[in-house]
Formats: C-alpha cells, sequence, structure tokens
C-alpha cells in the first residue's frame, strides 16, 4: 500500500472513501461532504498545495478540490439515524454538490437607464389626475389605483420579454402613484428617486395579490397568481423561462428562494385579504403603509428614514379621519386595522427571508442577471 497521503503528502493511514489518506485528511472529507454551511472560495487563486497545516490552516476549497481529483467518492458513507424530513439545503434544491455551486456561468445585463429616465420625467410632470384641496393626501392617492380593471390573460409561457413588462409597469405606476402624495412631492427630486428606486416593487405586492382573489373568487384553487394588468401565470400550468437570469431550472430557482410551500404562502395572503373585503381607501393605506416601513427599516438611521416615518404618520392621521367620519358609523375600527397591519408585518418577513436567500443565489451565481442600477432590484427576488 502507498505509504503516504494522497492529499497532504504526510504518512497515510490507509484507504478511505477510494483513496489512499492519513485520518485528518478522510476526517477532513466527511466533514466537508455532510457540512450544511458552503465553503468559501479560494483567496490564492484556486493553487493551494500545503495541506499538511503545520504554518497555516490548509485551504478548505482547494483541500476537497484535491479529495475529489485524488477518486474520493461519498457513496459509502455510513450515516446513522437520520430524520425523515430533511431539511432543504443549496445542494438539495440544486441538486450540485457544494463543491460544483461556485462554478462560473454566463451572465446577462440588463440596462434600465431608460426606465429610470421615464421615471423622473413622471415626477417632473406631477400628478396626472385633478387633486382637491379638500381631499386628505390618502385620498389623494387612491384616484392612482381607482382605474377599470382590463381582461387578463393566462400564459402559457413566461419568457424574457414579459418580466421586462412586469418591471415597466410596475416602476412607471409607482411613480405615478407617489405623484399623488403632497408630501412626497416636496422632496428634493434626488430623495424622490431613491425612494421610488426602493419601493416600486413593494408597492404592487398587495395590489397583485387583492387582484388574484378577485380572479379566483377568494378561493385559490386553481394556482393562478395575478402579474400585470394584461396577463397572470398558472402555477401548475405556465412555463417559467429563467434561462436568461439564472444557471438552474425554474424548479430550482423556486424551490431556493421560495422553498417547496409557495403555493401554501399564496393561498394564505389570498384567503387574508380576500376577507378584510378591502375599500379603496383601505387598500390605498395598506400600499402606502407598507412601502413606507419596509423603507425606513432598509434606509435605517438616515434622513430618508426619518421622511418615511413622517409619511406613516400622515397616513395614519387620514386613515384614522376615514374611519371616523359620521358616513362609516364605524368608529371601533381598531381590530380591523391590527388585521390590516399584521397582514403587513407577514409580508415584510418574507421579503427579509427572501433578501438572505437572494444574496446567497447571487453569491454562487445561481442568479446570473445583472443591473444597471442594481439597488432598484434589492428585495425583488432578482
Amino acid at each position: 500500500m502507498q505509504k503516504y497521503c494522497e492529499i497532504c503528502k504526510l504518512p497515510a493511514h490507509g484507504s478511505h472513501f477510494g483513496a489512499v489518506t492519513c485520518r485528518a485528511c478522510a476526517a477532513f472529507f466527511r466533514r466537508a461532504i455532510l457540512a450544511k454551511r458552503i465553503r468559501k472560495s479560494c483567496k490564492l487563486n484556486n493553487d493551494c498545495s500545503d495541506f499538511r497545516g503545520i504554518k497555516i490552516p490548509p485551504c478548505k476549497s482547494c483541500r476537497m478540490r484535491k479529495c475529489v481529483q485524488a477518486g474520493m467518492i461519498s457513496d459509502k458513507f455510513q450515516i446513522q439515524k437520520l430524520e425523515d424530513n430533511i431539511p432543504q439545503s443549496v445542494e438539495v434544491c440544486l441538486g450540485r454538490p457544494t463543491i460544483l455551486l461556485l462554478s462560473k456561468s454566463e451572465r446577462t445585463f440588463v440596462d434600465v437607464n431608460y426606465l429610470i429616465k421615464q421615471g423622473l420625467d413622471i415626477l417632473n410632470l406631477g400628478s396626472p389626475s385633478p387633486l382637491r384641496p379638500s381631499q386628505s393626501q390618502l385620498e389623494k392617492m387612491t384616484l392612482a389605483i381607482s382605474k377599470p380593471s382590463r381582461t387578463s390573460k393566462k400564459l402559457s409561457h413566461l419568457e424574457r420579454d414579459h418580466y421586462t413588462q412586469v418591471w415597466e409597469s410596475d416602476f412607471l405606476s409607482a411613480a405615478k402613484f407617489l405623484t399623488h402624495f403632497d408630501s412626497f412631492m416636496k422632496l428634493p427630486p434626488g430623495m424622490q428617486m431613491q425612494l421610488l428606486q426602493a419601493i416600486w416593487h413593494i408597492l404592487p405586492k398587495i395590489l397583485k395579490v387583492v387582484k388574484t382573489a378577485n380572479l379566483c373568487h377568494g378561493k385559490w384553487e386553481k394556482q393562478v397568481f395575478h402579474l400585470h394588468e394584461d396577463f397572470y401565470v398558472d402555477l401548475d400550468d405556465t412555463k417559467f423561462d429563467v434561462s436568461w437570469m439564472a444557471s438552474c431550472s425554474y424548479e430550482q430557482v423556486r424551490c431556493l428562494l421560495f422553498g417547496e410551500d409557495v403555493s401554501t404562502q399564496i393561498e394564505k395572503g389570498v384567503n387574508a385579504i380576500y376577507k378584510l373585503n378591502l375599500s379603496e381607501i383601505e387598500l390605498t393605506f395598506m400600499m402606502s403603509q407598507l412601502c413606507f416601513e419596509y423603507a425606513s427599516k432598509r434606509f435605517l438611521g438616515t434622513e430618508i428614514a426619518e421622511v418615511c416615518e413622517r409619511f406613516q404618520g400622515i397616513l395614519a392621521e387620514d386613515i384614522h379621519e376615514y374611519y371616523t367620519k359620521a358616513s362609516r358609523n364605524d368608529n371601533n375600527y381598531a381590530g380591523r386595522l391590527a388585521k390590516i397591519l399584521r397582514v403587513n408585518r407577514e409580508i415584510l418577513r418574507t421579503i427579509r427571508k427572501l433578501r438572505d436567500k437572494t444574496h446567497v443565489a447571487r453569491t454562487l451565481d445561481i442568479l446570473t442577471v445583472d443591473f444597471s442600477h442594481p439597488e432598484m432590484f434589492i428585495d425583488s427576488g432578482c
């Protein structure tokens, strides 16, 4: 038998996992394969050769690569007392071992400068709807969503052009919505654009769930979800093309970012909002409160956070006035408002979870799309 370990060149102990190694390298290989965390990439251009650990700790990435090159395999692992429900890991979702996760992929670049320019034009023009001074700011903002619904169609294939349509529609609709908010329009132009870039994909979240609920009459049985005023998707039937933005399949991306219970999450959201039976004023408050609460946390400790806190105060006063109007006869509204805010908190919790998973997907080159304005797509799932 060979006298020296094929990995570190120290005295060998025997054959382990298909290669002649010492005890230390065999133990390392076992730990590395069973580890749940992702190994960091080599800082020395993947050129490490000393794995003895005498002077400095050996590079784990290169050491693992050397193990694989030496023919070490995990087929004969004896893992006892496994639980029935093994939590999903990145490797399980993607069907790739950890050592292959750091492979380079071709990347797609998306230039959204044209969209920024269109958004600036909308902000400079101001509100397209006539606003009456007697209206509260919340009532003025409601005008932005008070428009007749259009007949939408189910997509059999969701391709790159459809994603672009959704981004364009959501971004420009958010810009128009904000022009109805007097306090927002008093901000410096630079801060206006910074806020718009942060919340454009947050603002339509609730509206899309409302339209999904209307589409399925409050019973989410057909797996449909409203994406755009012209189309919706069926999570079972629609084919999602993510080849231009990811290095793996849609099913794998969905598993990694949203987990296997994404349908359950959507169903809960649809049921919760459908039961609320929101008025247009309540829907506007819910959308706005979610956006400014999100932005205040994202820009914590900055002037923008203070501005968003002030905006939430204005919205709170307006919704109070709405509920206490004599015509509504609904002075005991605390319970209803608590339900609205509870749904918003759940959405924010989901966004925070998505942020962490998106960071992992980008680090591992699973998401392979880059943007001219990356700050626009933070927490968007891209």
